[in-house]
């Protein structure tokens, strides 16, 4: 052993006069946009997929401060770092330049900050002690390849790409002890092609390591804070030059619950990212500590697994002898409308919609059987967020089992919809239409009349396709765009050319003094009345709060600024819109709003900036689907 320990050594293979690898590594730039949030599902992902003896897998995140000095040959890495400069500065790369110009910087401090990734209770990494076709290899060496198959998480092979986008070298040790207790170490740096001092071009990516970049047959501490206990299989990633923004470890938090909420929840998932434990008794905490920040509405989800039968029945599908779907929906105010899709690991890959944008709910489906998660494994794109049919090898397949999966959802959502009371709707068109009795229904009658009535034509001024938020016309007052309100406040502007008098322009005369305006202000300014106009939304949306109170939630973001704004509200039917009195209305902060029969009064409109109303209307017991129309007073 003392032998090969003389021969450890940072090694880049050359290219052997073949093909030139650069900075923009398609596996790396695939997490280059979220890095903290692919690094948090790529890590769990891989570490549950290697989880055993039915123990909860652990997965630990922590940062820790190293001297250069102590990571393994750094020097050699500088030297790559600046020969990588050099080489793509003739090939005048600037964005590989940049790169390892920062890389030398970074390098040049004492101290070098770094992530140490831990999992326990898994198999380790095993096969170190193959040359291929094996966990170990398909990590650090291979592009593209994955042996995971059945029910695993990962297929692709880019999921061991995360930790390089998290690291200022690009560069990442790896150590583990296999379930047969074989221990290994190695570490990697994806950079790109540089000249040797031979002259030779570098494939670009490098192996610390033993002779024939193999690794050394041992663990590597490089947390001096931290040791692995003896028997305890598991792998340690360590990233060098670990550098994120401020709020990385809620970024991580929040992605971890996003994405593996149900793994936690049944206890087969246990996450420590700097301290801050994710596990199911910790559960309630973080829903309210975070409840803020969830862009995939982890808290929601979270109500649905913790509801009772009676609320969130347990609905069960055989999808043709494969696997079990079940499904649970919660129907409650506030709720975002959307199913998350679980497969067998525990992790969320999609969240699907279409079903209903009146009534609020969400739900949850989870995948149980072996040959249904591998089947559904395989319609999944790289980042495993959505499945797409065409990816299978037998696509009426394909689309046969998702169109029954998606089906079941809506079939169980429209009978739990009818069993709470509420009005049965079309989800297609629902969105546009009020919920009506069904009785009245029932007693409409299409007629017809040989009575012919009078029709008066009333003439409308034409809106300019070129719309720049606010409205040529109020499409309910026919105030248009650059006439007076007269509810408006009163401005005293002295445009040039008004008030009567002698102005400074030309009259009919020239030299002023005419009947006509000129660009003079004259002696008697005239008075203005600011100009009302349709506020046109960029964005508009409301949700239900409380359907036997009659409360709701608008969202609306203006297109453009306006002040002494108002909202009317209305609720929207068949055949057209109907006012409804607001009882009271308020803004997302408390703060009290003052309200006339339909109107929100005494608002602000800022471009861009959406405005958050709590709202309670006259009209409650059921769902109602409601419109929004904004106005504003400009000068």
């Amino acid at each position: 052993m003392e032998e090969f320990k003389l021969w450890k050594d940072w090694r880049f293979p050359s290219n052997d006069y073949g093909q030139i690898f650069g900075i923009a590594d398609s596996g790396v730039e695939t997490f280059k946009g979220t890095p903290m949030k692919s690094l948090a599902r790529e890590i769990c992902q891989n570490s549950i997929d290697a989880g055993v003896d039915n123990q909860p897998v652990k997965v630990e995140f922590q940062t820790f401060q190293i001297k250069k000095d102590e990571v393994p040959h750094f020097d050699q890495l500088m030297d790559a770092f600046h020969r990588a400069e050099e080489f793509w500065s003739v090939q005048h790369s600037q964005k590989a330049v940049k790169f390892f110009k920062n890389a030398q910087k970074a390098g040049k401090k004492e101290y070098i900050r770094c992530l140490r990734i831990s999992d326990f209770h898994t198999s380790g990494l095993t096969g170190s002690d193959q040359d291929y076709n094996s966990p170990w290899c398909n990590l650090t060496k291979s592009t593209g390849a994955s042996d995971k198959s059945g029910t695993a998480g990962g297929s692709f092979g880019i999921g061991k790409f995360a930790p390089f986008a998290c690291s200022d070298f690009r560069t990442v040790f790896y150590s583990t002890v296999d379930k047969d207790g074989i221990k290994a170490y190695q570490g990697v740096a994806r950079l790109t092609s540089f000249k040797k001092d031979d002259g030779t071009v570098t494939q670009g990516t490098g192996f610390y390591g033993l002779e024939k970049n193999m690794p050394v047959k041992d663990q590597i501490f490089l947390d001096p804070r931290f040791m692995r206990p003896d028997g305890m299989s598991g792998t340690d990633i360590y990233i060098l030059g670990f550098d994120p923004d401020e709020d990385w470890v809620t970024q991580m938090v929040v992605s971890v619950l996003d994405g593996f909420l149900y793994a936690v929840f049944s206890g087969r998932l246990i996450v420590r990212i700097e301290g801050i434990e994710i596990s199911k008794d910790h559960l309630p905490k973080l829903m309210e500590q975070y409840k803020d920040k969830f862009k995939e509405h982890a808290d929601e989800y979270y109500q649905v697994l913790c509801a009772d039968k009676k609320n969130c029945p347990e609905h069960q599908l055989d999808v043709d002898g494969l696997g079990t779907a079940h499904l649970k929906i919660l129907i409650s105010p506030g709720l975002w409308h959307r199913v998350a899709l679980v497969r067998g690991t525990g992790m969320k890959i999609m969240d699907r919609g279409y079903i209903s944008n009146i009534i609020p709910f969400a739900g949850i489906m989870y995948i149980e059987g072996d040959d249904l998660n591998t089947f559904l494994r395989s319609l999944e794109n790289p980042q495993h967020t959505k499945w797409e049919t065409d990816r299978a090898d037998d696509k009426k397949k394909a689309i046969k089992i998702t169109k029954k999966l998606y089906g079941f959802i809506r079939s169980c959502f429209n009978e739990q919809k009818k069993e709470g009371g509420g009005a049965p709707l079309d989800p297609a068109v629902g969105q546009y239409l009020a919920a009506e009795d069904e009785g009245k229904q029932e007693n409409r009658e299409e007629t017809l009349t040989d009575v012919i009535r009078e029709v008066t034509l009333t003439p409308r001024t034409v809106r300019s396709s070129a719309d720049s938020g606010a409205s040529s016309e109020n499409p309910d007052t026919g105030v248009k765009a650059g006439e007076n309100d007269p509810k408006g406040n009163e401005t005293s502007t002295g445009l040039p050319g008004e008030g009567s008098g002698r102005g400074s322009g030309n009259g009919n005369n020239i030299g002023g003094g005419g009947s006509n305006e000129g660009p003079g202000a004259g002696t008697h300014p005239v008075d203005h009345k600011q100009k009302i106009v349709y506020i046109r939304p960029s964005k508009k949306r409301a949700v239900c709060k409380s359907r036997k109170t009659g409360e709701y939630q608008i969202f609306y973001t203006p297109a453009v600024s306006a002040t002494n704004g108002y909202l009317e509200v209305f609720i929207a039917a068949e055949s057209g819109d109907y006012s409804t009195d607001a009882v009271s209305a308020s803004l997302s902060d408390g703060t009290p709003l003052k309200v006339e029969q339909n109107r929100i009064t005494g608002l602000t409109f800022e471009a861009g900036k959406p405005l958050k109303i709590n709202l309670k209307l006259d009209f409650g017991g059921d769902y109602c689907s409601m419109e929004v129309k904004g106005y504003g007073h400009t000068v």
